[in-house]
Protein backbone atom coordinates (compact mmCIF):
# COMPACT_ATOMS: atom_id res chain seq x y z
CA UNK A 1 0.00 0.00 0.00
CA UNK A 2 2.89 2.36 0.73
CA UNK A 3 4.20 1.96 -2.83
CA UNK A 4 0.72 2.54 -4.29
CA UNK A 5 0.20 5.66 -2.17
CA UNK A 6 3.56 6.97 -3.35
CA UNK A 7 2.51 6.49 -6.98
CA UNK A 8 -0.80 8.24 -6.29
CA UNK A 9 1.09 11.15 -4.68
CA UNK A 10 3.28 11.49 -7.79
CA UNK A 11 0.23 11.51 -10.02
CA UNK A 12 -1.48 14.14 -7.86
CA UNK A 13 1.59 16.41 -8.15
CA UNK A 14 1.41 16.05 -11.92
CA UNK A 15 -2.30 16.86 -11.90
CA UNK A 16 -1.79 19.97 -9.76
CA UNK A 17 0.57 21.41 -12.42
CA UNK A 18 -2.16 21.27 -15.07
CA UNK A 19 -5.30 23.45 -15.30
CA UNK A 20 -8.36 21.50 -14.18
CA UNK A 21 -11.81 22.68 -15.17
CA UNK A 22 -13.81 20.61 -12.68
CA UNK A 23 -14.11 21.48 -9.02
CA UNK A 24 -12.27 18.93 -6.87
CA UNK A 25 -13.12 18.08 -3.24
CA UNK A 26 -10.55 18.77 -0.49
CA UNK A 27 -7.32 16.72 -0.54
CA UNK A 28 -8.28 14.71 2.56
CA UNK A 29 -11.62 13.87 1.00
CA UNK A 30 -9.95 12.80 -2.24
CA UNK A 31 -7.52 10.53 -0.39
CA UNK A 32 -10.46 8.91 1.37
CA UNK A 33 -12.27 8.61 -1.96
CA UNK A 34 -9.31 6.92 -3.66
CA UNK A 35 -8.88 4.50 -0.74
CA UNK A 36 -12.61 3.73 -0.85
CA UNK A 37 -12.42 3.24 -4.61
CA UNK A 38 -9.39 0.96 -4.24
CA UNK A 39 -10.97 -1.13 -1.48
CA UNK A 40 -14.47 -1.41 -3.04
CA UNK A 41 -13.84 -1.67 -6.78
CA UNK A 42 -15.54 -4.62 -8.49
CA UNK A 43 -12.39 -5.47 -10.44
CA UNK A 44 -9.19 -6.83 -8.89
CA UNK A 45 -5.96 -4.82 -8.83
CA UNK A 46 -2.37 -5.92 -8.28
CA UNK A 47 0.65 -3.60 -8.03
CA UNK A 48 3.82 -5.60 -8.75
CA UNK A 49 7.57 -5.40 -9.39
CA UNK A 50 8.95 -7.30 -12.38
CA UNK A 51 12.01 -9.58 -12.03
CA UNK A 52 14.37 -10.06 -15.00
CA UNK A 53 17.25 -12.49 -15.49
CA UNK A 54 20.79 -11.53 -16.55
CA UNK A 55 19.74 -11.48 -20.21
CA UNK A 56 16.85 -9.12 -19.50
CA UNK A 57 14.17 -11.79 -19.86
CA UNK A 58 11.17 -11.47 -17.51
CA UNK A 59 11.13 -14.53 -15.24
CA UNK A 60 8.96 -13.59 -12.24
CA UNK A 61 7.26 -10.73 -10.40
CA UNK A 62 6.55 -9.82 -6.77
CA UNK A 63 3.16 -8.69 -5.41
CA UNK A 64 3.58 -5.31 -3.68
CA UNK A 65 -0.10 -4.51 -3.02
CA UNK A 66 -3.48 -5.94 -4.02
CA UNK A 67 -7.09 -4.73 -3.71
CA UNK A 68 -9.66 -6.23 -1.33
CA UNK A 69 -11.42 -7.97 -4.23
CA UNK A 70 -8.20 -9.69 -5.38
CA UNK A 71 -8.70 -12.81 -3.24
CA UNK A 72 -12.37 -13.37 -4.21
CA UNK A 73 -11.59 -13.04 -7.92
CA UNK A 74 -8.45 -15.24 -7.93
CA UNK A 75 -8.81 -17.48 -4.90
CA UNK A 76 -5.26 -16.54 -3.85
CA UNK A 77 -4.53 -15.55 -0.24
CA UNK A 78 -1.66 -13.70 1.48
CA UNK A 79 0.24 -12.88 -1.72
CA UNK A 80 1.85 -9.57 -0.72
CA UNK A 81 5.64 -9.84 -0.75
CA UNK A 82 5.57 -13.18 -2.56
CA UNK A 83 6.64 -14.14 -6.08
CA UNK A 84 3.97 -15.32 -8.53
CA UNK A 85 5.84 -18.59 -9.19
CA UNK A 86 5.55 -19.31 -5.46
CA UNK A 87 1.86 -18.32 -5.27
CA UNK A 88 0.85 -20.10 -8.52
CA UNK A 89 3.27 -23.01 -9.12
CA UNK A 90 3.66 -23.83 -12.79
CA UNK A 91 2.30 -20.47 -14.03
CA UNK A 92 5.47 -19.71 -16.00
CA UNK A 93 4.86 -22.88 -18.01
CA UNK A 94 1.06 -22.71 -18.32
CA UNK A 95 0.87 -18.96 -18.94
CA UNK A 96 4.20 -17.67 -20.28
CA UNK A 97 2.33 -14.79 -21.94
CA UNK A 98 1.69 -13.23 -18.51
CA UNK A 99 5.39 -12.74 -17.80
CA UNK A 100 6.02 -11.67 -21.39
CA UNK A 101 3.25 -9.01 -21.46
CA UNK A 102 3.89 -7.72 -17.92
CA UNK A 103 7.63 -7.53 -18.62
CA UNK A 104 7.10 -5.70 -21.91
CA UNK A 105 4.70 -3.16 -20.38
CA UNK A 106 6.95 -2.56 -17.34
CA UNK A 107 9.87 -1.71 -19.67
CA UNK A 108 8.12 0.22 -22.48
CA UNK A 109 5.41 1.94 -20.44
CA UNK A 110 2.87 1.15 -23.19
CA UNK A 111 -0.39 -0.16 -21.61
CA UNK A 112 -2.01 -3.34 -22.95
CA UNK A 113 -5.34 -5.17 -22.59
CA UNK A 114 -5.78 -8.92 -23.08
CA UNK A 115 -7.76 -12.01 -22.11
CA UNK A 116 -6.11 -15.09 -20.63
CA UNK A 117 -7.00 -18.44 -19.09
CA UNK A 118 -4.89 -19.15 -16.00
CA UNK A 119 -4.84 -22.95 -15.96
CA UNK A 120 -3.62 -23.46 -12.35
CA UNK A 121 -6.53 -21.27 -11.12
CA UNK A 122 -9.06 -22.67 -13.65
CA UNK A 123 -10.25 -19.10 -14.36
CA UNK A 124 -10.51 -16.65 -17.25
CA UNK A 125 -9.49 -13.01 -16.75
CA UNK A 126 -9.81 -9.79 -18.72
CA UNK A 127 -6.62 -7.86 -17.83
CA UNK A 128 -5.58 -4.22 -18.34
CA UNK A 129 -1.94 -3.50 -17.46
CA UNK A 130 0.16 -0.36 -17.44
CA UNK A 131 3.47 0.77 -15.89
CA UNK A 132 3.71 3.68 -13.44
CA UNK A 133 7.50 3.42 -13.60
CA UNK A 134 10.14 1.21 -15.13
CA UNK A 135 10.12 -2.46 -14.02
CA UNK A 136 6.85 -1.94 -12.11
CA UNK A 137 3.31 -2.52 -13.36
CA UNK A 138 -0.34 -2.32 -12.26
CA UNK A 139 -2.72 -5.06 -13.47
CA UNK A 140 -6.48 -4.38 -13.32
CA UNK A 141 -8.48 -7.53 -14.01
CA UNK A 142 -12.00 -8.91 -14.11
CA UNK A 143 -13.01 -12.57 -13.71
CA UNK A 144 -14.90 -13.49 -16.91
CA UNK A 145 -15.05 -17.25 -16.24
CA UNK A 146 -18.87 -17.29 -16.02
CA UNK A 147 -19.14 -15.37 -19.26
CA UNK A 148 -16.74 -17.78 -20.98
CA UNK A 149 -18.63 -20.75 -19.54
CA UNK A 150 -21.93 -19.32 -20.79
CA UNK A 151 -20.46 -18.91 -24.25
CA UNK A 152 -19.14 -22.49 -24.20
CA UNK A 153 -22.49 -23.88 -22.96
CA UNK A 154 -24.31 -22.13 -25.78
CA UNK A 155 -21.86 -23.36 -28.41
CA UNK A 156 -22.13 -26.93 -27.08
CA UNK A 157 -25.92 -26.74 -27.19
CA UNK A 158 -25.86 -25.47 -30.75
CA UNK A 159 -23.50 -28.28 -31.79
CA UNK A 160 -25.69 -30.90 -30.07
CA UNK A 161 -28.71 -29.64 -32.00
CA UNK A 162 -26.88 -30.30 -35.31
CA UNK A 163 -26.19 -26.63 -35.93
CA UNK A 164 -29.90 -25.68 -35.96
CA UNK A 165 -28.82 -22.21 -34.96
CA UNK A 166 -25.65 -22.24 -37.02
CA UNK A 167 -25.83 -18.55 -37.89
CA UNK A 168 -26.28 -17.46 -34.30
CA UNK A 169 -23.06 -15.83 -33.11
CA UNK A 170 -22.48 -15.00 -29.52
CA UNK A 171 -20.78 -11.63 -29.36
CA UNK A 172 -18.41 -11.18 -26.53
CA UNK A 173 -18.87 -8.07 -24.48
CA UNK A 174 -16.14 -5.56 -25.23
CA UNK A 175 -15.34 -3.39 -22.32
CA UNK A 176 -13.32 -0.27 -23.11
CA UNK A 177 -10.62 0.38 -20.55
CA UNK A 178 -9.77 4.08 -20.19
CA UNK A 179 -6.08 5.03 -20.21
CA UNK A 180 -4.49 6.51 -17.14
CA UNK A 181 -5.20 10.25 -17.11
CA UNK A 182 -4.23 13.05 -14.81
CA UNK A 183 -6.85 12.21 -12.18
CA UNK A 184 -5.54 8.85 -10.84
CA UNK A 185 -4.46 5.41 -11.97
CA UNK A 186 -7.65 3.78 -10.67
CA UNK A 187 -9.80 5.75 -13.12
CA UNK A 188 -8.53 3.47 -15.90
CA UNK A 189 -10.62 0.46 -14.83
CA UNK A 190 -13.03 -0.95 -17.40
CA UNK A 191 -16.14 -0.26 -15.32
CA UNK A 192 -17.88 3.09 -15.22
CA UNK A 193 -17.16 5.12 -12.09
CA UNK A 194 -18.68 8.32 -10.77
CA UNK A 195 -18.71 9.94 -7.36
CA UNK A 196 -21.11 12.31 -5.60
CA UNK A 197 -20.79 14.54 -2.56
CA UNK A 198 -23.09 14.35 0.47
CA UNK A 199 -25.74 16.37 -1.39
CA UNK A 200 -25.79 14.04 -4.39
CA UNK A 201 -23.83 16.41 -6.66
CA UNK A 202 -21.48 14.70 -9.12
CA UNK A 203 -17.83 15.38 -8.36
CA UNK A 204 -16.14 12.87 -10.68
CA UNK A 205 -16.97 10.70 -13.71
CA UNK A 206 -14.51 8.54 -15.63
CA UNK A 207 -14.35 7.96 -19.39
CA UNK A 208 -16.12 4.61 -19.27
CA UNK A 209 -19.06 6.12 -17.37
CA UNK A 210 -19.23 8.92 -19.94
CA UNK A 211 -19.47 6.35 -22.72
CA UNK A 212 -22.07 4.20 -20.95
CA UNK A 213 -24.30 7.10 -19.92
CA UNK A 214 -23.86 9.18 -23.06
CA UNK A 215 -22.87 12.28 -21.10
CA UNK A 216 -19.62 14.19 -20.82
CA UNK A 217 -18.04 14.73 -17.44
CA UNK A 218 -17.83 18.50 -17.94
CA UNK A 219 -21.58 18.60 -18.60
CA UNK A 220 -22.63 16.87 -15.37
CA UNK A 221 -19.98 17.64 -12.74
CA UNK A 222 -21.53 19.92 -10.12
CA UNK A 223 -25.08 18.89 -10.99
CA UNK A 224 -27.28 16.68 -8.83
CA UNK A 225 -27.02 13.03 -9.87
CA UNK A 226 -30.78 12.50 -9.48
CA UNK A 227 -31.50 15.29 -11.98
CA UNK A 228 -29.16 14.22 -14.79
CA UNK A 229 -29.13 10.40 -14.63
CA UNK A 230 -32.41 8.48 -14.86
CA UNK A 231 -32.91 4.91 -13.58
CA UNK A 232 -35.88 2.72 -14.59
CA UNK A 233 -37.04 -0.75 -13.61
CA UNK A 234 -37.87 -3.56 -16.05
CA UNK A 235 -41.37 -2.17 -16.54
CA UNK A 236 -40.02 1.16 -17.71
CA UNK A 237 -41.07 2.92 -14.49
CA UNK A 238 -38.81 5.53 -12.94
CA UNK A 239 -37.27 4.25 -9.72
CA UNK A 240 -38.34 6.53 -6.83
CA UNK A 241 -35.63 8.71 -5.34
CA UNK A 242 -35.76 7.02 -1.93
CA UNK A 243 -35.29 3.55 -3.47
CA UNK A 244 -32.20 4.40 -5.50
CA UNK A 245 -28.95 2.87 -4.18
CA UNK A 246 -27.30 6.30 -4.18
CA UNK A 247 -29.94 7.60 -1.78
CA UNK A 248 -29.46 4.65 0.55
CA UNK A 249 -25.70 5.16 0.52
CA UNK A 250 -26.01 8.87 1.36
CA UNK A 251 -28.78 8.60 3.96
CA UNK A 252 -28.09 5.32 5.77
CA UNK A 253 -24.54 4.42 4.77
CA UNK A 254 -25.73 1.20 3.12
CA UNK A 255 -23.62 -0.44 0.43
CA UNK A 256 -25.77 -1.89 -2.36
CA UNK A 257 -24.70 -4.40 -5.01
CA UNK A 258 -26.88 -5.55 -7.92
CA UNK A 259 -25.96 -8.20 -10.48
CA UNK A 260 -29.01 -9.37 -12.54
CA UNK A 261 -26.89 -11.96 -14.37
CA UNK A 262 -29.88 -14.00 -15.54
CA UNK A 263 -33.09 -13.16 -17.34
CA UNK A 264 -35.08 -14.13 -14.23
CA UNK A 265 -33.40 -11.55 -12.02
CA UNK A 266 -34.65 -7.95 -11.82
CA UNK A 267 -32.32 -5.29 -13.13
CA UNK A 268 -31.71 -1.56 -13.03
CA UNK A 269 -31.79 0.21 -16.37
CA UNK A 270 -29.82 3.40 -16.87
CA UNK A 271 -31.44 5.77 -19.38
CA UNK A 272 -29.15 7.75 -21.65
CA UNK A 273 -29.77 11.23 -23.02
CA UNK A 274 -31.01 9.76 -26.34
CA UNK A 275 -33.59 7.69 -24.36
CA UNK A 276 -31.87 4.37 -25.05
CA UNK A 277 -31.24 2.27 -21.95
CA UNK A 278 -29.15 -0.66 -20.81
CA UNK A 279 -29.24 -3.14 -17.88
CA UNK A 280 -26.51 -2.50 -15.36
CA UNK A 281 -24.68 -4.30 -12.57
CA UNK A 282 -23.65 -1.80 -9.93
CA UNK A 283 -22.06 -1.29 -6.55
CA UNK A 284 -22.79 1.90 -4.61
CA UNK A 285 -20.59 2.52 -1.57
CA UNK A 286 -20.78 5.43 0.89
CA UNK A 287 -17.61 7.46 1.43
CA UNK A 288 -17.21 7.98 5.17
CA UNK A 289 -14.76 10.32 6.87
CA UNK A 290 -14.53 10.53 10.67
CA UNK A 291 -17.84 8.70 10.97
CA UNK A 292 -19.63 11.15 8.66
CA UNK A 293 -20.97 10.35 5.19
CA UNK A 294 -19.33 12.82 2.82
CA UNK A 295 -20.37 11.25 -0.48
CA UNK A 296 -20.85 8.04 -2.42
CA UNK A 297 -18.97 6.11 -5.07
CA UNK A 298 -20.81 4.17 -7.80
CA UNK A 299 -19.27 1.50 -10.03
CA UNK A 300 -21.38 0.34 -12.99
CA UNK A 301 -21.05 -2.21 -15.78
CA UNK A 302 -23.24 -2.77 -18.85
CA UNK A 303 -24.54 -6.36 -18.75
CA UNK A 304 -26.55 -6.27 -21.99
CA UNK A 305 -24.51 -9.03 -23.62
CA UNK A 306 -24.61 -11.29 -20.54
CA UNK A 307 -28.43 -11.06 -20.41
CA UNK A 308 -28.75 -11.63 -24.17
CA UNK A 309 -26.55 -14.74 -23.96
CA UNK A 310 -28.54 -16.08 -21.01
CA UNK A 311 -31.86 -15.36 -22.73
CA UNK A 312 -30.74 -17.08 -25.94
CA UNK A 313 -29.58 -20.12 -23.96
CA UNK A 314 -32.89 -20.32 -22.06
CA UNK A 315 -34.94 -20.03 -25.26
CA UNK A 316 -32.87 -22.75 -26.90
CA UNK A 317 -33.23 -25.09 -23.91
CA UNK A 318 -37.00 -24.51 -23.96
CA UNK A 319 -37.21 -25.26 -27.70
CA UNK A 320 -35.05 -28.36 -27.45
CA UNK A 321 -36.89 -29.64 -24.35
CA UNK A 322 -40.29 -29.34 -26.05
CA UNK A 323 -39.02 -31.37 -29.00
CA UNK A 324 -37.45 -33.98 -26.71
CA UNK A 325 -40.60 -34.47 -24.65
CA UNK A 326 -42.65 -36.20 -27.38
CA UNK A 327 -40.57 -39.41 -27.93
CA UNK A 328 -40.33 -40.43 -24.23
CA UNK A 329 -44.07 -39.87 -23.81
CA UNK A 330 -44.82 -42.17 -26.74
CA UNK A 331 -42.39 -44.79 -25.40
CA UNK A 332 -44.13 -44.64 -22.01
CA UNK A 333 -47.57 -45.30 -23.55
CA UNK A 334 -46.29 -48.19 -25.66
CA UNK A 335 -44.42 -49.74 -22.72
CA UNK A 336 -47.46 -49.51 -20.46
CA UNK A 337 -49.61 -51.13 -23.16
CA UNK A 338 -47.16 -54.05 -23.55
CA UNK A 339 -46.89 -54.55 -19.78
CA UNK A 340 -50.68 -54.57 -19.46
CA UNK A 341 -50.84 -57.68 -21.68
CA UNK A 342 -52.88 -56.07 -24.45
CA UNK A 343 -50.28 -57.03 -27.03
CA UNK A 344 -49.97 -60.61 -25.83
CA UNK A 345 -48.55 -62.60 -22.97
CA UNK A 346 -45.01 -61.76 -21.89
CA UNK A 347 -42.35 -63.91 -20.32
CA UNK A 348 -40.89 -62.88 -16.97
CA UNK A 349 -37.65 -61.87 -18.72
CA UNK A 350 -39.56 -59.69 -21.18
CA UNK A 351 -41.41 -58.04 -18.31
CA UNK A 352 -38.11 -57.39 -16.58
CA UNK A 353 -36.68 -55.71 -19.68
CA UNK A 354 -39.82 -53.63 -20.23
CA UNK A 355 -39.81 -52.49 -16.59
CA UNK A 356 -36.19 -51.38 -17.03
CA UNK A 357 -37.19 -49.48 -20.16
CA UNK A 358 -40.10 -47.85 -18.34
CA UNK A 359 -37.87 -46.84 -15.42
CA UNK A 360 -35.16 -45.27 -17.59
CA UNK A 361 -37.74 -43.63 -19.85
CA UNK A 362 -39.39 -42.07 -16.78
CA UNK A 363 -36.06 -40.54 -15.82
CA UNK A 364 -35.86 -38.98 -19.28
CA UNK A 365 -39.36 -37.55 -18.90
CA UNK A 366 -38.51 -36.09 -15.49
CA UNK A 367 -35.29 -34.53 -16.82
CA UNK A 368 -37.08 -32.93 -19.77
CA UNK A 369 -39.83 -31.64 -17.47
CA UNK A 370 -37.20 -30.14 -15.15
CA UNK A 371 -35.50 -28.41 -18.09
CA UNK A 372 -38.84 -27.00 -19.22
CA UNK A 373 -39.53 -25.71 -15.70
CA UNK A 374 -36.11 -24.05 -15.62
CA UNK A 375 -36.61 -22.40 -19.01
CA UNK A 376 -40.06 -21.09 -17.97
CA UNK A 377 -38.56 -19.68 -14.77
CA UNK A 378 -35.69 -17.97 -16.53
CA UNK A 379 -37.92 -16.49 -19.24
CA UNK A 380 -40.41 -15.26 -16.63
CA UNK A 381 -43.17 -17.53 -17.96
CA UNK A 382 -44.24 -18.97 -14.58
CA UNK A 383 -47.71 -17.64 -13.74
CA UNK A 384 -48.91 -17.70 -10.13
CA UNK A 385 -52.66 -18.44 -9.88
CA UNK A 386 -53.60 -18.61 -6.21
CA UNK A 387 -56.75 -19.76 -4.51
CA UNK A 388 -57.65 -20.51 -0.90
CA UNK A 389 -56.70 -24.07 0.05
CA UNK A 390 -56.32 -26.07 3.24
CA UNK A 391 -52.55 -26.12 3.10
CA UNK A 392 -52.22 -29.04 5.53
CA UNK A 393 -54.50 -31.12 3.32
CA UNK A 394 -52.32 -30.34 0.31
CA UNK A 395 -49.14 -31.35 2.18
CA UNK A 396 -50.75 -34.58 3.38
CA UNK A 397 -51.88 -35.33 -0.18
CA UNK A 398 -48.29 -35.07 -1.44
CA UNK A 399 -47.07 -37.43 1.28
CA UNK A 400 -49.89 -39.90 0.57
CA UNK A 401 -48.89 -40.09 -3.10
CA UNK A 402 -45.30 -40.88 -2.06
CA UNK A 403 -46.27 -43.52 0.50
CA UNK A 404 -45.21 -46.45 -1.68
CA UNK A 405 -41.71 -44.93 -1.99
CA UNK A 406 -41.54 -44.58 1.81
CA UNK A 407 -42.55 -48.21 2.21
CA UNK A 408 -40.01 -49.39 -0.36
CA UNK A 409 -37.11 -47.88 1.62
CA UNK A 410 -38.70 -48.69 4.99
CA UNK A 411 -38.57 -45.01 5.94
CA UNK A 412 -40.43 -43.80 9.00
CA UNK A 413 -42.67 -40.80 8.23
CA UNK A 414 -43.70 -38.40 10.98
CA UNK A 415 -46.41 -35.83 10.22
CA UNK A 416 -47.27 -32.91 12.53
CA UNK A 417 -50.13 -30.51 11.78
CA UNK A 418 -51.53 -27.58 13.78
CA UNK A 419 -55.05 -27.45 15.12
CA UNK A 420 -57.64 -25.07 13.71
CA UNK A 421 -58.00 -23.33 10.37
CA UNK A 422 -55.07 -23.73 7.96
CA UNK A 423 -56.54 -22.05 4.88
CA UNK A 424 -53.97 -20.04 2.91
CA UNK A 425 -54.12 -18.65 -0.63
CA UNK A 426 -51.66 -20.76 -2.67
CA UNK A 427 -51.03 -21.89 -6.23
CA UNK A 428 -51.59 -25.58 -5.52
CA UNK A 429 -49.64 -27.08 -8.48
CA UNK A 430 -46.59 -24.90 -7.75
CA UNK A 431 -46.82 -25.50 -3.99
CA UNK A 432 -47.11 -29.27 -4.52
CA UNK A 433 -44.04 -29.14 -6.77
CA UNK A 434 -42.09 -27.43 -3.96
CA UNK A 435 -43.11 -29.91 -1.26
CA UNK A 436 -42.73 -32.95 -3.53
CA UNK A 437 -39.19 -31.96 -4.55
CA UNK A 438 -38.09 -31.44 -0.95
CA UNK A 439 -39.64 -34.66 0.35
CA UNK A 440 -38.22 -36.73 -2.52
CA UNK A 441 -34.77 -35.24 -1.85
CA UNK A 442 -35.08 -36.24 1.80
CA UNK A 443 -36.04 -39.77 0.75
CA UNK A 444 -33.22 -40.10 -1.82
CA UNK A 445 -30.50 -39.03 0.59
CA UNK A 446 -31.71 -40.92 3.68
CA UNK A 447 -30.63 -44.52 4.22
CA UNK A 448 -33.19 -47.32 4.43
CA UNK A 449 -34.87 -47.36 7.83
CA UNK A 450 -34.25 -43.64 8.45
CA UNK A 451 -36.78 -41.03 9.56
CA UNK A 452 -38.36 -38.12 7.70
CA UNK A 453 -40.41 -35.58 9.62
CA UNK A 454 -42.83 -33.12 8.00
CA UNK A 455 -44.21 -30.43 10.30
CA UNK A 456 -46.66 -27.65 9.44
CA UNK A 457 -47.03 -24.65 11.73
CA UNK A 458 -47.99 -20.98 11.88
CA UNK A 459 -45.15 -18.61 12.78
CA UNK A 460 -45.54 -15.00 13.90
CA UNK A 461 -43.38 -12.26 12.41
CA UNK A 462 -40.02 -11.59 14.05
CA UNK A 463 -39.98 -15.17 15.34
CA UNK A 464 -36.69 -17.04 14.92
CA UNK A 465 -36.84 -20.33 13.06
CA UNK A 466 -33.77 -22.25 11.96
CA UNK A 467 -31.42 -19.29 12.45
CA UNK A 468 -33.74 -16.98 10.46
CA UNK A 469 -36.14 -14.26 11.63
CA UNK A 470 -39.39 -14.07 9.68
CA UNK A 471 -40.43 -10.55 8.72
CA UNK A 472 -44.14 -11.43 8.35
CA UNK A 473 -46.60 -13.90 9.84
CA UNK A 474 -46.19 -17.06 7.78
CA UNK A 475 -47.25 -20.66 7.38
CA UNK A 476 -44.10 -22.78 7.51
CA UNK A 477 -43.55 -26.35 6.33
CA UNK A 478 -40.49 -27.96 7.96
CA UNK A 479 -39.02 -31.04 6.27
CA UNK A 480 -36.21 -32.79 8.15
CA UNK A 481 -34.38 -36.05 7.57
CA UNK A 482 -31.65 -38.24 9.06
CA UNK A 483 -29.74 -38.44 5.79
CA UNK A 484 -26.21 -37.71 4.63
CA UNK A 485 -26.37 -33.93 5.13
CA UNK A 486 -24.66 -31.19 3.10
CA UNK A 487 -20.96 -30.30 3.47
CA UNK A 488 -20.51 -26.89 5.09
CA UNK A 489 -18.19 -25.59 2.35
CA UNK A 490 -20.76 -26.37 -0.36
CA UNK A 491 -23.93 -25.09 1.30
CA UNK A 492 -23.82 -21.64 -0.30
CA UNK A 493 -24.16 -23.23 -3.78
CA UNK A 494 -27.06 -25.54 -2.96
CA UNK A 495 -29.76 -23.57 -4.82
CA UNK A 496 -27.74 -23.00 -8.00
CA UNK A 497 -28.47 -24.80 -11.27
CA UNK A 498 -26.99 -28.28 -11.77
CA UNK A 499 -25.15 -28.22 -8.44
CA UNK A 500 -25.01 -31.41 -6.39
CA UNK A 501 -22.93 -31.89 -3.27
CA UNK A 502 -20.11 -34.43 -3.47
CA UNK A 503 -21.66 -36.83 -0.97
CA UNK A 504 -25.05 -36.51 -2.72
CA UNK A 505 -23.58 -37.66 -6.04
CA UNK A 506 -22.03 -40.67 -4.34
CA UNK A 507 -25.27 -41.64 -2.65
CA UNK A 508 -27.71 -40.96 -5.50
CA UNK A 509 -26.08 -40.69 -8.92
CA UNK A 510 -29.29 -40.08 -10.90
CA UNK A 511 -30.06 -36.52 -9.76
CA UNK A 512 -30.16 -33.55 -12.17
CA UNK A 513 -29.19 -30.76 -9.76
CA UNK A 514 -32.27 -28.78 -10.84
CA UNK A 515 -34.84 -29.59 -8.12
CA UNK A 516 -33.72 -27.11 -5.46
CA UNK A 517 -33.07 -24.41 -8.07
CA UNK A 518 -36.69 -24.79 -9.27
CA UNK A 519 -38.02 -24.79 -5.69
CA UNK A 520 -36.21 -21.59 -4.75
CA UNK A 521 -37.18 -19.86 -8.00
CA UNK A 522 -40.88 -20.67 -7.45
CA UNK A 523 -40.80 -19.33 -3.90
CA UNK A 524 -38.75 -16.24 -4.79
CA UNK A 525 -41.25 -15.32 -7.51
CA UNK A 526 -44.38 -15.96 -5.46
CA UNK A 527 -43.51 -14.17 -2.22
CA UNK A 528 -42.32 -17.23 -0.30
CA UNK A 529 -38.88 -18.13 1.03
CA UNK A 530 -36.73 -21.17 1.77
CA UNK A 531 -33.70 -21.81 3.98
CA UNK A 532 -32.07 -24.79 5.64
CA UNK A 533 -29.71 -26.13 8.27
CA UNK A 534 -27.58 -29.22 7.73
CA UNK A 535 -24.75 -31.28 9.17
CA UNK A 536 -22.89 -34.06 7.38
CA UNK A 537 -24.02 -37.56 8.39
CA UNK A 538 -26.68 -36.12 10.72
CA UNK A 539 -29.27 -34.88 8.23
CA UNK A 540 -30.84 -31.69 6.92
CA UNK A 541 -33.84 -29.52 7.75
CA UNK A 542 -35.52 -27.35 5.09
CA UNK A 543 -37.96 -24.55 5.93
CA UNK A 544 -40.57 -23.33 3.43
CA UNK A 545 -42.40 -20.15 4.45
CA UNK A 546 -45.56 -18.87 2.75
CA UNK A 547 -46.88 -15.47 3.99
CA UNK A 548 -50.31 -15.70 5.61
CA UNK A 549 -51.37 -13.20 2.95
CA UNK A 550 -50.77 -16.00 0.44
CA UNK A 551 -48.70 -16.76 -2.66
CA UNK A 552 -48.82 -14.11 -5.34
CA UNK A 553 -46.72 -13.03 -8.27
CA UNK A 554 -43.91 -10.95 -6.89
CA UNK A 555 -43.15 -7.72 -8.67
CA UNK A 556 -39.47 -7.42 -9.41
CA UNK A 557 -38.20 -5.19 -6.64
CA UNK A 558 -35.19 -3.08 -7.49
CA UNK A 559 -33.40 -3.60 -4.18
Amino acid sequence: MAELKKELANLKKLVQKRPIKMKLPPLRTRNTFYESLFNNMLDGLAYCQMIFDAQGKPVDFIYIEVSNNFESLTGLKNVIGKQVTEVIPGVSTSNPELLEIYGRVSLTGNPETFETYVEPLLRWFLVSVYSPRKKFFVAVFHNITDQKRAEKDLKDALRAARNVLEDFNVEKAKVGLARVKEEAILLSVGDGIFATDEGGHITLMNKTAEKLLGQKSKEVVGKNFFDVILIENEKGETVPLEKRPESMALTSGTTTTTTAHTTAEPAYYYVRQDKTKFPVAMTVTPVILDGKIIGAMTVIRDITHEKEIDKAKSEFVSLASHQLKTPPTAIKLLTERMLSGKTGELTEKQKEYLNDIRSENQRSIELVSALLDVSRIEMGAFIVQSGEKNICTVVHGVLYELQSAFDKKRLKLEEVYPEGNTVVSIDEPLFRMVISNLVMNAMNYTDDGGTIRVECRKVDKKEALGEKFLEDSSFVVIISDTGCGIPKQQQDRLFTKFFRADNAREKHSDGTGLGLYIVKSILDNSGGSIWFTSEVNKGSTFYVAIPMTGMKAKEHAMI
